[in-house]
């Protein structure tokens, strides 16, 4: 399967309003994309455009050298011949129908022969782990099954591309982590080109090969998800990937308390000249105790700590900022106790919201 390119392209309902602004983006052949980000960012409607749902208003989409939409040219390429499957959020299957039945549904509407429509669907259901349950209905199967089942139905067609609209969000939380498992497994195994919607970063980084943040119809940040988690393109990304999100200090033109602490390490270790508007800190890359040489440090009054099992949150007051510190060690403080709270990460923005590139020498810059 060639790559998917988008180049330029627009959606617009009317009004004024883009869903969509100028969106370039390469999805190449093999990935698992995830187009990620808040309610109403443009991610369904581009993946809807993909898929051939929805058409744009400006720009083209092609897979290698064959055009599938362009408002230019004026080609279109319906949905049903462009070699693509797509699973909804609701499963959409026929509860009249067994889950052998739900699954060969796709073959049957195009004239696959009996013999290879039930064994391409029994293939499929076997990849998703519910062939034992394909002679029943979907109202026998759980949550979970019936998932598995929709991802089977699109598999047995053997589509080029695998288009999946947030079909995780109905799942409670263990079955959602069941299928982010099963998902991966089933990219590695078959190779699929997959194009997933999430507002879900946890799904994001676990998953994808490529993740594409998308905010207000704008393309944030596109790379592999622990290198966007590392560095994040501009503050949407970094506070938006990462939970807790990163804690972000705002630098004044004097400034005083942490945001004056923080700016004082910067220039003392800079080897050249950063102004940041904003410093951002991760609450993992907080630590208590004894610093170790050359890190900003500061002393901290605890307000809360709260144990989570793995790990431990630390509600710290900071000079005037509060902050939180994320731990997977024990954390053996109590409220109003005074420690010495240190990182050696720290991320720069500038004016326009945007990352500094690393500025620190010994390291000590993200």
């Amino acid at each position: 399967m060639p790559n998917i390119t988008l180049s330029g392209i627009a959606k617009s309902y009317g009004g004024g309003d883009y869903a969509v602004k100028n969106l370039d983006l390469t999805v190449p052949d093999g990935a698992f994309m995830c187009l990620l980000g808040p309610s109403g960012c443009g991610k369904t409607t581009t993946l809807r455009m993909i898929a051939g749902l929805e058409q744009p208003t400006a720009g083209s989409i092609a897979v290698g050298d064959r055009v599938l939409d362009s408002v230019e040219r004026g080609l279109y390429v319906p949905p049903e011949k462009r070699g693509m499957g797509l699973v909804f959020q609701n499963y959409a299957l026929w509860p009249h129908l067994s889950v052998r039945e739900n699954v060969e549904f796709g073959l049957r509407m195009r004239k696959v022969p009996a013999p290879e429509r039930r064994a391409r669907a029994e293939s499929a259901l076997r990849m998703v782990h519910v062939d034992a349950a394909m002679d029943r209905y979907p109202s026998q199967l759980s949550g979970g099954q019936q998932q598995r089942v929709a991802l089977a139905r699109m598999l047995a067609i053997n589509p080029t591309v695998l288009l999946l609209d947030e079909p995780l969000s109905n799942l409670d939380a263990q079955l959602r982590l069941e299928m982010r498992a099963e998902l991966k497994r089933i990219h590695e195994e078959s190779g699929t080109t997959i194009v997933f919607v999430t507002h879900d970063q946890l799904e994001a980084l676990t998953m994808a090969t490529d993740v594409a943040v998308m905010n207000e119809g704008e393309l944030q940040q596109l790379a592999p998800p622990m290198e966007m988690y590392a560095r994040p393109a501009n503050r949407f990304v970094a506070e938006f990937v990462g939970s807790p999100p990163m804690a972000i200090v705002e630098i004044g033109p004097s400034p005083t308390g942490l945001a004056g602490s923080l700016m004082r390490f910067v220039e003392s270790h800079s080897g050249q000249s950063v102004v940041p508007a904003a410093v951002g800190v991760r609450p993992e890359a907080l630590h208590l105790g004894s610093p170790p040489h050359s890190v900003w440090s500061e002393e901290a009054t605890v307000e809360a700590v709260l144990p989570a099992g793995s790990s431990w949150t630390v509600r710290l007051r900071i000079l005037d900022t509060e902050l939180y510190v994320l731990s997977y060690t024990p954390v053996e403080a109590t409220a109003g106790q005074v420690l010495t709270c240190w990182t050696d990460q720290m991320h720069l923005f500038g004016a326009d919201g945007t990352r500094i590139p690393s500025w620190d020498k010994t390291g000590v810059g993200a």
